[in-house]
């Protein structure tokens, strides 16, 4: 059921409208590693040591002025990391950034094991397993060719990319959209120092989200999944708390594939009718056409962001109180 469908005008939140061109006005900005424990190995010296594995980069930043009452987390899909969030292939600010404008404090985060937290490098019984790399082959299957991607921006584009260690693991369990297991407890900790919190998530990341939800459903007040790589798998569980979920999806889906696909919106518009805080907004019904799986980097990203913070603010704001 789409009982928590939002009116998305500007007239509504006329205080999302802040120009992009203005200065970016901020009460503080951070960064923290979260997570993470000790485990033994040889040092360059040849001598014993100790090194932290398994912590989580965390980026933060508050806005001058606060209009919504939570923070919100945004979590990266696979092969990539928080660079997702902060800008575009073409220089374009990211919907972290747009957030921070629209009053939103952020927590930008690379998952355990990807970019600034980066896995064990120095070998031994820590060393990383087999990865999973991306390439520019794999540029059409981010973008589906729909003509809002900056193409000419490309090769920016896929030098964000970062091998994963989880993927492989993944297909072995069934599918390509399970999160890597060493994410989570970091984020669990993130959410045990902020939450509630709002989760933002894309692709791979859905399943991390939905695992969040599961494990501390006090610290999750709703989640906003971007093409989630599953979705009944985590938001179908009979232990997933009653939360708001949005579900946003794009356009061109391929009518089969081993991941992201047309049943996969099908999918989560049936549990859309059976849980009623769940809801789905499929771009196309609603005549926004071309847009493919990285929509936060596409030429209309910042409409899309707009969309999602209204969304926050007709479902979530009324359920946690007003902004302290």
């Amino acid at each position: 059921m789409d009982d928590f469908a939002p009116n998305v005008s500007e007239a509504t939140h006329p205080l999302l409208r802040t120009p992009e061109s203005a200065p970016l006005a901020l009460a503080a900005i951070d960064s923290f590693y979260v997570g993470g424990e000790r485990c033994p190995f040889v040092n360059a010296a040849g001598d014993q040591d100790e090194q932290i594995v398994g912590a989580m980069y965390v980026q933060h930043m508050v806005p001058a002025e606060r209009r919504f009452p939570i923070p919100v987390v945004f979590i990266h899909g696979g092969c990539h990391t928080g660079v997702t969030w902060e800008t575009t292939p073409d220089g374009r600010e990211g919907w972290a950034l747009l957030f921070v404008r629209g009053g939103f404090e952020t927590y930008v985060i690379d998952q355990a094991w990807r970019g600034r937290s980066a896995p064990v490098l120095a070998g031994g019984e820590n060393a990383p397993p087999v990865t999973w790399s991306a390439g520019l082959s794999a540029i059409p299957f981010f973008t589906r060719q729909g003509g809002r991607f900056p193409d000419v921006s490309a090769e920016a584009y896929a030098a964000q990319f970062w091998p994963d260690f989880g993927i492989l693991e993944a297909m072995q369990r069934g599918h390509p959209g399970y999160c890597d297991p060493r994410a989570l407890p970091p984020l669990l900790a993130l959410l045990d120092r902020i939450g509630p919190a709002v989760l933002v998530t894309h692709s791979q990341g859905g399943d991390l989200g939905w695992q969040a939800a599961i494990h501390r459903p006090a610290g999750v007040a709703a989640i906003y999944a971007i093409e989630p790589g599953i979705t009944r798998a985590g938001l179908g569980q009979p232990d997933f708390p009653d939360i708001p979920v949005r579900i946003l999806w794009g356009d061109n889906l391929p009518d089969d594939g081993f991941a992201l696909k047309q049943s996969d919106v099908a999918e989560a518009q049936e549990l859309a009718r059976l849980r009623r805080n769940v809801s789905v907004d499929w771009l196309p019904e609603h005549g926004i056409c071309g847009n493919g799986h990285m929509l936060m980097m596409e030429n209309n990203s910042s409409e899309l962001a707009q969309r999602a913070m209204a969304w926050l603010h007709d479902v979530v704001s009324d359920r946690v109180g007003p902004t302290g």
